[in-house]
């Protein structure tokens, strides 16, 4: 095949990104858009050795799955890759793609459920962040096109409340209104990196502002535009990154106006979050993973449990309610100072947090004869480092309940936990992420000697 080429061809499965998979004279071709069962034809945009990159023309056949994009941005936006399949399909892609890789990659034969679904898979996330370049000499904020770093523009985003793009096209307003550049990435001038906005469960708002210099001019005009047009505004913050990385946050932050964290509640812990701490973005479905998490753990009151990769100490302190102690790990120290604070709003005395990284921290805390019964995990998508997971194998819990939002690390992480005296016993897949290719999976592992 070559660049350009159109090839008719019939579409078998769906590849890790939802894009449509069929073959063409031996090779695969990868289709976004694409669905299983249906004929099309694809324009070759990028021909590789063995496969290609296709775009889709047109369909001869399509899906019963198959529904209109609600969103005008579908399609040329790389956020939500499945608003053109129904609910239920996206649910079945999801558990196949855990199923796959548990077995291709992990090794594990194990009966994968299907995710569970969101009542309302719409308007979900609490957190918001959009990065903002200059477009025709306007700034624009959105989202990246898939595989690339030119922004898409979106004014409204479906999976966002109407609050939080409020709140970006205010902070665009005013950037055009005064003359703020956006950050550009290729000659590292400009000011304006990103807009986040945090939203919480009594739809209160921080706002936060991410720039490239530490200088904010019109930061009162700035913040008096926000405080008029904003619904529930309670913060407004500001962190400066002045790497030329793709590191979203800086390492610190400072108060524009009001609160320095967001007040959050979850399963009955009460939370507060700061610019940096990370929570999970959808309120509703991660109440429903940690009550999951915390029936796989299934603490007793004797137990020793370690909570590793803890963020804001949520799963550690629901941990904590049912043993006799709990420890949580984590790296950043604005998400450890949270996770304390939260420990003393919630009463909540038998735990302890360490700032630190868990592949420094925990094989040293074994070493000195650390012996926890439980272990939780949820790494970042990477995975945990083989470290960690030595030294888990080391301590010897009798469970390891692993959260994770990525599949594939996750499974290479397990068949490494399974060569070391444990055995996957049983998964749940949640769907946090809806309309997105991305899925969250908890896996249960016990050790073999019980």
């Amino acid at each position: 095949m070559r660049r350009n080429d159109i090839v008719r061809i019939t579409i078998d499965s769906l590849g890790s990104d939802a894009q449509g998979v069929g073959r063409y004279n031996g090779h695969v071709v990868f289709v976004p858009g694409a669905l299983p069962g249906e004929d099309i034809d694809a324009l070759i945009v990028k021909p590789m050795k063995g496969y290609a990159f296709g775009k889709l023309l047109k369909n001869h056949t399509t899906s019963p799955e198959r529904v209109t994009p609600p969103c005008p941005a579908h399609g040329r936006c790389g956020g939500c890759s499945c608003q053109h399949m129904t609910y239920e399909a996206s649910l079945r892609f999801k558990q196949d793609q855990v199923q796959n890789c548990l077995s291709r990659i992990g090794g594990i034969t194990l009966p994968v459920p299907l995710p569970v679904a969101m009542e309302t898979p719409w308007r979900y996330r609490n957190k918001t962040t959009m990065p903002v370049t200059m477009r025709d000499g306007q700034p624009v904020a959105g989202f990246f096109a898939r595989r690339s770093h030119r922004v898409v523009p979106v004014e409204d985003c479906l999976l966002s409340d109407e609050g939080s793009n409020q709140a970006v096209r205010t902070v665009l307003a005013w950037m055009q209104q005064y003359n703020v550049p956006a950050y550009n990435e290729e000659t590292h001038t400009g000011l304006v990196r990103h807009v986040m906005v945090r939203n919480n469960h009594i739809d209160e708002r921080m706002v936060v502002l991410i720039t490239a210099r530490q200088e904010v001019p019109k930061q009162t005009q700035l913040v008096d535009a926000l405080r008029a047009q904003v619904p529930g505004l309670v913060s407004v913050c500001h962190s400066v990154q002045d790497n030329p990385d793709n590191v979203i946050l800086g390492d610190t932050y400072r108060t524009l106006w009001g609160l320095p964290r967001l007040a959050q509640n979850i399963c009955g812990i009460s939370c507060t979050l700061s610019p940096l701490s990370f929570f999970q973005v959808n309120t509703p479905q991660a109440e429903n993973l940690y009550r999951l998490a915390l029936e796989m753990a299934a603490p007793t009151p004797q137990d020793l449990v370690a909570d590793l990769y803890s963020g804001a100490g949520t799963i550690t302190l629901l941990l904590a309610q049912h043993a006799r102690h709990a420890v949580g790990i984590e790296a950043s120290p604005d998400a450890t100072k949270d996770a304390l604070d939260n420990a003393m709003r919630n009463g909540i005395a038998n735990v302890r947090f360490i700032n630190d990284l868990a592949e420094r921290a925990l094989p040293q805390l074994v070493k000195e004869g650390f012996r926890p019964d439980i272990v939780v995990l949820d790494p970042p998508r990477k995975g945990a480092d083989a470290s960690v997971l030595h030294a888990i194998a080391q301590a010897a819990p009798r469970r390891i309940v692993y959260i994770s939002c990525n599949p594939a690390t996750q499974a290479r992480d397990a068949k490494i936990l399974t060569e070391l005296s444990y055995q996957a016993t049983a998964c749940q897949p949640v769907d946090l992420f809806c309309q997105t290719a991305d899925v969250e999976n908890i896996l249960l592992l016990e050790h073999r000697s019980e």
